[in-house]
């Protein structure tokens, strides 16, 4: 009875205990987002540790949970960090989860379609949004710079709305007009880079060998780079704000003198011309004291000029995603508003993205893109040409010019004074406008075959203003009449597209077939007339003008493209793999003889770390080699250079009277065909440490044969030649990107560099010719070559004239001397000439890119850091740029503290004796004393921001707030010439337009609702 009472007596207690047990669950709820741009993720599986109770976030990333104060949460979701909480008191949880470290996993679009990663046998980078977001980027070509192996990227200009990137994939693949700019394509539908607004990209591939791009056939010659755009997502509408405001300023800028000083100079180079002085001492003290700055002014004018507009930039992005079970949306709209350094100058564009996703039925899915966006341009001009034109002559007009006098007048220089066209009622206005649409329905119609079918259009079109007002400088100098010229026109491309896709899993085999059509169909028309002679400065429409002078032309032209094509993916035992490519093309642009081409890729991988023998190195991830060849075509040649096309406009005499004619101006060519480019690529994938460190290395060998090249022919022909299949070029080299991310306690960083070799050089010309000066070709040296004499520094006096090579100009001391390399037989003969004498002597493309990435956060605060740079390159510079007093110009002061005197008859001087040059003048032809090494190191950006910490959000009722400063081409280390950067584009000579690169510091805020 006692032991029966006992047993009892335990039970009862146990029951309690468990009973009390039970009445500790409490239950706690949560939120969970993603630290990588902080949306919420349904889905997360959330377990009670050491238990069978789990749930699952809803789609607005909610939860809850039944739990006890000593429970344990852990939280897994896919690409994501399982991440451990203890429970303890808490009951309510904000949880951020962190992207897994290892890359593995990730997705990669590709032609047609998304690869792994860890799949992939082509060589393909990537750039995520991350790394694109809340940089005060204008264009998204600047996006590419110092990010990625393989591709070069140069922003000639911070013109707003002309202040794009050009980007090249491995060389330059050609010298015809064909052009060597990469196809580009968002969400699946040609279009150009800059037509995307940054805010709304998701991700960017850069297809560069032909494996993975020569499923684009005859568009694919130079790479392809492929633009995801943001998508909506499932869950409660969330609201999102991104925002900042900065402003500009030149990256670099000349010093010059001032007008004392450069009247001394002035005749200093008088007297090294033996001529008299043009200032006398009085003058020049009245220079250098400004008591009479009408007559005696001291203006720096280019200064001036570029500080003359506010140089105010913003950015202001509002987008809405949401959806529900079956239906997702993302709408995004945007504002750039930005203000030139240049007074009179801004650039306006409104953007707007509308991305849709329904899954009409269990295996019909629907997904449409609509985007778009709306510029405008105001510039100011001069009477003789644009805002670029002027900014060229700013630095050709010396400080001894007025600018605005007392009265009212003005100073200037033949026909330029910036002061005055800037006063002035001449502009010029643009306007641009693009649509871009696409929608697609994929039907899974039986299982592991899906068929879909795309339609595609791209508008644009464009209206341009150009008004030059009559203008009186002063009472002696007036320009007139007052033009306008207004142009107009469009261009539209309808795609068509059909996809079949194939995927199944056999045992240790994986296979996937895609097989394709698509049609493209493109058409561009426009017109333009101008008037002269308006009643005033006010009224500027057409009509108002005089019809005496009235002028009018048009025109129109298009294309079409129809395409075959297909890929085949296989995988055994998910180490050996294999993807065919080819597609069919036919366009309109060549004869029907040669009208279709076929272009192939092979290429192979081996995960080498999937091996038995490699199975038990635990730090090694991944090891994965790849191989591939392909055959990549350009069709960019014009519409119609098969045929015998007749040149309107022709005017001639008849009768006594002037009548319209026309006549074959270009003889044809029916055998033209595609120029070709073989691509042959050997790759290594390595991932250590569970992925803490990645290496991608490539080598690269790209042949371009068949380049449309014009040969050179006598001009008794009477006709341009025709363009012929002639040419080739080769492009060679490697590419190596590192990454290496880790965490220390809470910080968490990650370092990206990468580095591009590439070896571009012309070998071969049509008609065996080994160079045509004319063209700037050279076979086995780079395209884009400076071809000039080699210096020998400058003659110290007559007598080393006297016993040196005969020179091809009047030398005289502190000019430059050039070389005697070469003669009629071989060897020097005394005597320096343009035909034996000159040779290559640098190149315009850099041989040479690389970048890095540094990327850290801590609590909340983030850093990232963007280096970018190119070497092995040379450049000259514009005449006013380059060259004291040319044509009457300015003298920079690093020409006058360099220059050689006969007081200091330096031969090795960087500057020449002051004199007055012209483009005549011998001592400043194209040469090695003239050539300047282009190379730089840029900080491309740096930003700084702070996440503010949940539970203030979660008082605020929001989910991210996140203030940042940033700043752009904040210094670059050059040694170019003093004060001109050397990424800059400037074409030498007279006529050297340009505006500068500008730096932008700007303060942000991200904000989600």
């Amino acid at each position: 009875m006692t032991r029966i009472l006992k047993k009892k007596t335990i039970f009862y207690m146990i029951l309690f205990i468990g009973l009390f047990a039970n009445a500790q669950d409490f239950p706690v709820k949560g939120h969970v987002t993603s630290s990588i741009d902080g949306q919420i993720i349904p889905g997360v599986n959330i377990v009670v540790d050491g238990t069978k109770k789990s749930t699952t976030t809803d789609f607005d990333g909610n939860f809850t949970i039944n739990v006890s104060k000593n429970d344990g949460l852990t939280f897994t979701f896919l690409g994501f960090i399982t991440q451990k909480v203890i429970v303890s008191n808490q009951t309510v949880f904000n949880i951020s989860l962190k992207g897994e470290l290892s890359q593995l996993q990730e997705v990669v679009v590709v032609g047609y379609g998304n690869q792994k990663k860890v799949n992939l046998t082509g060589s393909v980078s990537s750039i995520s949004a991350k790394l694109i977001d809340d940089r005060p980027i204008t264009q998204a070509s600047q996006a590419l710079a110092g990010l990625a192996s393989g591709v070069t990227v140069q922003q000639g200009s911070g013109r707003p709305g002309n202040d794009g990137a050009t980007v090249r994939l491995r060389g330059i693949g050609t010298f015809s007009g064909a052009g060597n700019d990469p196809l580009v394509l968002i969400d699946g539908l040609a279009s150009s880079l800059n037509d995307v607004d940054p805010n709304n990209i998701k991700s960017i591939s850069i297809l560069k060998d032909a494996a993975s791009a020569s499923i684009y056939g005859t568009r694919a010659a130079n790479g392809v780079i492929l633009i995801e755009t943001k998508r909506g997502r499932k869950g409660q509408l969330t609201v999102g704000y991104n925002s900042y405001v900065g402003f500009q300023k030149v990256t670099a800028l000349p010093d010059f003198v001032d007008s004392a000083t450069y009247a001394a100079l002035r005749n200093e180079a008088n007297a090294n011309m033996n001529s008299g002085p043009s200032y006398t001492s009085a003058e020049i003290e009245l220079f250098r004291n400004q008591s009479n700055p009408d007559n005696y002014p001291n203006v720096p004018h280019l200064k001036n000029l570029l500080k003359s507009g506010s140089g105010l930039q913003m950015s202001h992005n509002f987008s809405f995603t949401g959806g529900d079970e079956k239906n997702s949306f993302l709408l995004s709209l945007g504002i750039l508003d930005q203000d030139g350094i240049v007074a009179e100058n801004s650039y306006k564009r409104y953007n707007f993205q509308l991305n849709f996703d329904s899954q009409i039925k269990r295996n019909l899915k629907l997904k449409t893109n609509l985007s778009g966006y709306a510029a405008n341009t105001d510039e100011p001009r001069h009477f003789n040409g644009d805002m670029t034109n002027m900014i060229n002559f700013a630095v050709r007009e010396g400080p001894i010019f007025a600018g605005k006098k007392s009265d009212g007048t003005y100073g200037y220089q033949d026909n330029y004074s910036p002061e005055a066209w800037l006063d002035s009622e001449s502009f010029t206005n643009r306007k641009n406008k693009l649509f871009l649409g696409g929608t697609e329905l994929a039907w899974d119609f039986m299982k592991n075959f899906t068929l879909s079918g795309k339609v595609g259009y791209r508008y644009t079109n464009y209206r341009d203003k150009e008004f030059v007002s009559d203008f009186r400088f002063d009472a002696n100098k007036y320009l007139g009449p007052n033009s306008l010229r207004v142009s107009s026109g469009f261009d539209n491309t309808i795609t068509l597209q059909s996809l079949l896709k194939y995927a199944v899993d056999i045992n240790k085999n994986s296979i996937s077939v895609l097989a394709g059509f698509s049609q493209e169909e493109y058409h561009f028309e426009y017109v333009t007339g101008s008037r002269d002679n308006f009643p005033n400065n006010l009224l500027y429409e057409l009509n108002a003008g005089s019809p005496s002078n009235m002028q009018s032309s048009g025109s129109a032209n298009e294309w079409g493209l129809r395409s075959y094509f297909g890929r085949i993916n296989y995988s055994f035992n998910d180490r050996y793999l294999l993807e065919i490519n080819g597609r069919y093309d036919g366009t309109s642009r060549f004869p029907t003889d040669g009208r279709w081409g076929f272009f192939p890729s092979v290429s192979v991988g081996w995960k080498v770390s999937k091996e038995n023998f490699l199975k038990d190195v635990k730090w090694m991830e991944n090891l994965k080699f790849r191989a591939s060849w392909g055959q990549l075509g350009n069709q960019n040649i014009g519409n119609y250079p098969y045929q015998n096309v007749l040149s309107l406009g022709q005017n001639y005499t008849f009768g006594g009277s002037l009548v319209s004619g026309a006549r074959l101006t270009t003889l044809s060519n029916a055998d033209i065909s595609w120029e070709t480019t073989t691509v042959t690529d050997i790759g290594l994938d390595v991932d250590l440490f569970k992925g803490k460190l990645t290496m991608v290395l490539d080598y690269f060998d790209k042949i371009t044969s068949d380049i449309l090249y014009q040969t050179s022919v006598s001009g008794v022909l009477g006709l341009n030649p025709s363009t012929v299949n002639a040419g080739e070029v080769r492009n060679s080299g490697f590419e190596v990107l590192l990454n290496y991310q880790d965490k220390i306690g809470n910080l968490n960083f990650s370092l990206s560099p990468n580095f591009t070799y590439t070896n571009n050089r012309i070998t071969k010309l049509s008609n065996g010719l080994n160079q045509d000066i004319n063209a700037g070709l050279f076979v086995g040296h780079s395209v884009n070559s400076t071809y000039g004499y080699v210096a020998d520094g400058l003659f110290v006096n007559q007598n080393e004239i006297t016993n040196y090579p005969t020179q091809p100009y009047a030398a005289e001391p502190g000019f430059v001397k050039y070389k005697d390399i070469s003669g009629p037989n071989g060897v020097p003969d005394g005597k320096v000439d343009a035909t034996y004498d000159r040779k290559v002597i640098g190149s315009y493309f850099p041989k040479y890119s690389f970048g890095a990435n540094l990327q850290i956060d801590y609590k909340g605060f983030d850093f990232s850091l963007i280096l970018q740079g190119l070497a092995g390159f040379s450049r000259q510079i514009g005449s006013y740029q380059a060259y004291a007093f040319y044509n009457g110009g300015q003298v920079q002061q690093w020409q006058a503290d360099n220059r050689w005197t006969t007081e200091n008859p330096d031969p090795n001087a960087k500057y020449i004796k002051l004199t007055s040059l012209n483009q005549g003048s011998g001592t400043i032809s194209p040469s090695t004393f003239w050539d300047r090494n282009a190379s730089f190191l840029r900080i491309k950006d740096i930003q700084i921001g702070y996440n503010f910490p949940k539970d203030l959000l979660n008082v605020l009722k929001i989910q991210k707030l996140r203030l940042y400063v940033t700043g752009q081409n904040l210094h670059t280390f050059n040694s170019f010439y003093k004060g001109w950067d050397p990424e800059m584009s400037q074409s030498t000579g007279d006529n050297s337009p340009f505006y500068p690169i500008t730096s932008v510091y700007a303060l942000g805020i991200n904000l989600n609702f």
